[in-house]
């Protein structure tokens, strides 16, 4: 069950978020255009002790929803950055074709349209993860009594 947790700790990591851009209008009406940009980034603390994360081919897969789909269909998209460390983030555009009508209703001031379902995906980079060091130590010269 530790690697579970484990799994869990490091994946809460790799965040990504989304905004809608080159949209006609202030709403996306049916058989129109518009581009899903997708940021990946590693939000992993970093300092002494601390392992390093490091997520190698960081990628998105866009799936469509009864919205709105992605121009190239559904399917994975490998992130332009190909190494995210700590604080680092990858941006990219996505193409969509919207599909479905936005039903109106008494809380539409509060929620928004669901346009797409997009998961980031890294590889952690385990020879960075695991690397150890000791305790620091100082030294200092000694001058021997001639």
């Amino acid at each position: 069950m530790a690697d579970i947790a484990l799994w869990k700790d490091l994946s809460r990591y790799l965040k990504i978020t989304s905004n809608i851009s080159e949209k006609v209008g202030g709403e996306i009406n049916v058989g129109e255009k518009f581009v899903l940009e997708v940021t990946g980034s590693n939000i992993a603390p970093t300092g002494d002790g601390l392992p390093v994360v490091v997520f190698n081919r960081p990628r998105i897969q866009v799936r469509g929803t009864k919205n709105a789909t992605p121009a190239t269909g559904d399917g994975w998209h490998p992130m332009p950055a190909t190494v995210l460390k700590p604080g680092e983030s990858t941006s990219m555009r996505i193409e969509m074709n919207a599909i479905g009508e936005v039903k109106r209703g008494i809380f539409d001031s509060f929620t928004k349209e669901l346009v797409a379902s997009v998961v980031i995906r890294g590889d952690l980079d385990q020879d960075q993860f695991f690397q150890i060091d000791s305790a620091v130590a100082e030294l200092k010269e000694e001058i021997q009594p001639g």
